[in-house]
């Protein structure tokens, strides 16, 4: 709830807030940060991946299918900043190696066909240790990116 706080004059509205500024309070608004920037560091990798899927000509439409559907879910590793400015990739330990090819794949295809000067913006990716994640109940046909 906002009050509108007129000045002696009337001229002048000031905005006030009685239960404080949202995220200011309790030093919250560092953590909202954060926790924003790593949700648009996977959007923008799911983007990124979705656009080279639909370039990869090779894959037969039912290969395509099937990933497309993995890609929309939220199976995808965490990326942190790392000491030299790059970003530092940490797979969770329940990937197999058959979905850690793919998306290896479908990054080193979104790197060629985009431009020069978009890959100048992207930020380095180091692939890290895997961390340990328990495992997700996942459909029977999304089974392959599970490891055995």
């Amino acid at each position: 709830m906002y009050f509108f706080l007129l000045s002696h004059n009337c001229d002048d509205k000031i905005l006030y807030n009685p239960k404080g500024d949202g995220h200011k309070k309790n030093n919250k608004l560092d953590e909202h940060k954060v926790r924003q920037v790593r949700y648009e560091r996977k959007k923008e990798k799911s983007k990124r991946r979705l656009t080279a899927l639909d370039k990869k000509g090779t894959w037969s439409l039912e290969k395509k299918a099937k990933v497309r559907k993995v890609l929309d879910k939220v199976y995808k590793s965490s990326d942190e900043e790392g000491a030299d400015g790059g970003l530092v990739s940490q797979p969770p330990s329940w990937e197999s190696d058959t979905f850690q090819k793919v998306k290896e794949i479908l990054d080193s295809k979104y790197l060629d066909i985009c431009s020069t000067r978009s890959k100048r913006l992207l930020l380095k990716r180091m692939r890290g240790v895997k961390k340990n994640k328990d495992t997700p109940d996942v459909p029977e046909d999304f089974k392959w990116i599970i490891q055995a």
